[in-house]
Protein backbone atom coordinates (compact mmCIF):
# COMPACT_ATOMS: atom_id res chain seq x y z
CA UNK A 1 0.00 0.00 0.00
CA UNK A 2 1.44 3.43 -0.97
CA UNK A 3 1.04 6.28 1.93
CA UNK A 4 0.14 9.52 0.38
CA UNK A 5 2.39 12.53 2.14
CA UNK A 6 -0.13 14.76 1.09
CA UNK A 7 -2.79 16.63 3.36
CA UNK A 8 -5.73 15.49 2.86
CA UNK A 9 -8.05 18.71 3.61
CA UNK A 10 -8.86 17.54 7.04
CA UNK A 11 -5.58 19.36 8.26
CA UNK A 12 -6.68 22.40 7.17
CA UNK A 13 -10.14 21.89 8.90
CA UNK A 14 -8.24 20.62 12.21
CA UNK A 15 -6.61 23.63 11.81
CA UNK A 16 -9.74 25.99 11.45
CA UNK A 17 -11.20 24.17 14.51
CA UNK A 18 -8.38 25.21 16.45
CA UNK A 19 -9.02 28.93 15.38
CA UNK A 20 -12.27 28.99 16.90
CA UNK A 21 -11.54 27.48 19.59
CA UNK A 22 -8.99 29.54 20.74
CA UNK A 23 -11.48 32.49 19.77
CA UNK A 24 -14.62 30.44 21.89
CA UNK A 25 -13.24 27.82 23.53
CA UNK A 26 -17.32 27.36 24.52
CA UNK A 27 -18.15 26.26 20.83
CA UNK A 28 -19.90 23.46 21.14
CA UNK A 29 -20.61 23.05 17.42
CA UNK A 30 -16.61 23.17 16.98
CA UNK A 31 -16.04 20.79 19.25
CA UNK A 32 -18.78 18.38 17.56
CA UNK A 33 -16.98 19.16 14.47
CA UNK A 34 -13.59 18.36 15.84
CA UNK A 35 -14.95 14.72 16.88
CA UNK A 36 -16.41 14.50 13.10
CA UNK A 37 -13.33 15.34 11.83
CA UNK A 38 -11.53 12.75 14.30
CA UNK A 39 -13.67 10.33 13.19
CA UNK A 40 -13.31 10.61 9.78
CA UNK A 41 -10.24 11.03 8.72
CA UNK A 42 -7.81 9.43 11.25
CA UNK A 43 -10.18 7.17 13.31
CA UNK A 44 -9.71 6.79 17.27
CA UNK A 45 -7.32 4.85 18.19
CA UNK A 46 -5.91 4.60 21.57
CA UNK A 47 -3.13 6.83 20.57
CA UNK A 48 -5.35 9.54 19.24
CA UNK A 49 -8.22 9.27 22.25
CA UNK A 50 -4.86 9.99 24.53
CA UNK A 51 -3.43 13.10 22.19
CA UNK A 52 -7.21 14.48 22.25
CA UNK A 53 -7.91 14.09 25.75
CA UNK A 54 -5.15 16.05 26.29
CA UNK A 55 -6.05 18.79 23.50
CA UNK A 56 -9.35 18.59 25.45
CA UNK A 57 -8.11 19.07 28.95
CA UNK A 58 -5.97 22.21 28.18
CA UNK A 59 -9.53 23.59 27.41
CA UNK A 60 -10.92 22.08 30.71
CA UNK A 61 -8.33 23.66 32.67
CA UNK A 62 -8.95 26.88 31.39
CA UNK A 63 -13.19 26.81 31.88
CA UNK A 64 -14.02 24.07 33.91
CA UNK A 65 -17.16 24.74 33.60
CA UNK A 66 -17.61 24.34 30.05
CA UNK A 67 -19.70 21.56 29.14
CA UNK A 68 -18.59 21.08 25.24
CA UNK A 69 -15.06 20.19 26.34
CA UNK A 70 -16.03 18.14 29.07
CA UNK A 71 -18.66 15.90 26.66
CA UNK A 72 -15.84 15.76 23.68
CA UNK A 73 -13.50 14.16 26.18
CA UNK A 74 -15.99 12.24 28.18
CA UNK A 75 -17.60 11.09 24.39
CA UNK A 76 -14.74 9.67 22.76
CA UNK A 77 -14.01 7.71 25.98
CA UNK A 78 -17.69 6.39 26.12
CA UNK A 79 -17.73 5.84 22.26
CA UNK A 80 -15.07 3.53 21.60
CA UNK A 81 -15.60 1.75 24.66
CA UNK A 82 -12.56 2.34 26.69
CA UNK A 83 -12.06 3.24 30.08
CA UNK A 84 -11.00 6.64 32.03
CA UNK A 85 -8.31 3.94 33.72
CA UNK A 86 -6.57 3.66 30.10
CA UNK A 87 -6.33 6.87 30.08
CA UNK A 88 -3.97 8.08 33.48
CA UNK A 89 -3.12 11.54 32.66
CA UNK A 90 -6.93 12.34 31.99
CA UNK A 91 -7.94 10.77 35.48
CA UNK A 92 -5.60 12.55 36.75
CA UNK A 93 -6.01 15.90 35.98
CA UNK A 94 -10.04 15.35 37.03
CA UNK A 95 -8.43 14.16 40.44
CA UNK A 96 -6.44 16.95 40.60
CA UNK A 97 -9.21 19.29 39.74
CA UNK A 98 -10.99 18.04 42.48
CA UNK A 99 -8.60 18.35 44.89
CA UNK A 100 -7.84 21.67 44.36
CA UNK A 101 -11.74 22.39 44.98
CA UNK A 102 -12.99 23.49 41.54
CA UNK A 103 -16.66 23.60 41.86
CA UNK A 104 -17.77 22.05 38.25
CA UNK A 105 -20.88 19.71 37.93
CA UNK A 106 -19.02 18.46 34.69
CA UNK A 107 -15.72 17.66 36.72
CA UNK A 108 -18.05 15.89 39.81
CA UNK A 109 -19.73 14.12 36.85
CA UNK A 110 -16.83 12.65 35.27
CA UNK A 111 -15.51 11.96 38.70
CA UNK A 112 -18.74 9.90 39.53
CA UNK A 113 -18.16 8.01 36.37
CA UNK A 114 -14.51 7.01 37.66
CA UNK A 115 -15.80 5.84 40.81
CA UNK A 116 -18.41 4.01 39.66
CA UNK A 117 -15.91 1.80 36.65
CA UNK A 118 -13.79 1.58 39.48
CA UNK A 119 -16.62 -0.08 41.63
CA UNK A 120 -16.51 2.22 44.13
CA UNK A 121 -20.28 3.12 44.54
CA UNK A 122 -20.32 4.87 47.60
CA UNK A 123 -17.74 7.48 46.54
CA UNK A 124 -20.20 8.08 43.61
CA UNK A 125 -23.09 8.30 45.60
CA UNK A 126 -21.63 10.78 47.89
CA UNK A 127 -20.49 12.81 44.54
CA UNK A 128 -23.97 12.55 43.61
CA UNK A 129 -25.46 14.02 46.75
CA UNK A 130 -22.72 16.93 46.02
CA UNK A 131 -24.28 17.32 42.16
CA UNK A 132 -28.23 17.62 43.70
CA UNK A 133 -26.25 21.32 45.81
CA UNK A 134 -23.96 22.25 43.05
CA UNK A 135 -26.45 21.42 40.22
CA UNK A 136 -29.74 22.14 41.59
CA UNK A 137 -31.48 22.42 38.63
CA UNK A 138 -30.77 18.73 37.79
CA UNK A 139 -31.22 17.41 41.45
CA UNK A 140 -33.99 14.49 40.19
CA UNK A 141 -31.48 13.31 37.57
CA UNK A 142 -28.71 13.13 39.75
CA UNK A 143 -30.91 11.53 42.70
CA UNK A 144 -31.99 8.72 39.62
CA UNK A 145 -28.07 8.05 38.70
CA UNK A 146 -27.54 8.03 42.79
CA UNK A 147 -30.42 5.50 42.76
CA UNK A 148 -29.12 3.44 39.85
CA UNK A 149 -26.00 2.30 42.33
CA UNK A 150 -25.85 -0.29 44.31
CA UNK A 151 -24.36 1.07 47.40
CA UNK A 152 -21.69 -0.40 49.70
CA UNK A 153 -19.78 -2.12 47.19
Amino acid sequence: AVVSTQSTGWDKELEYIDELLSKDLRNNSAWNHRYFVIENSQGWSKETISKELEYAGTYIKKAPNNESSWNYARGIIKKNKMKYSDFPPFKELCVGMNESHIPSPFLLSTLADIHVEEGNNTAASNIFEQLKDLDSIREKYWTFKQNQLQVGS
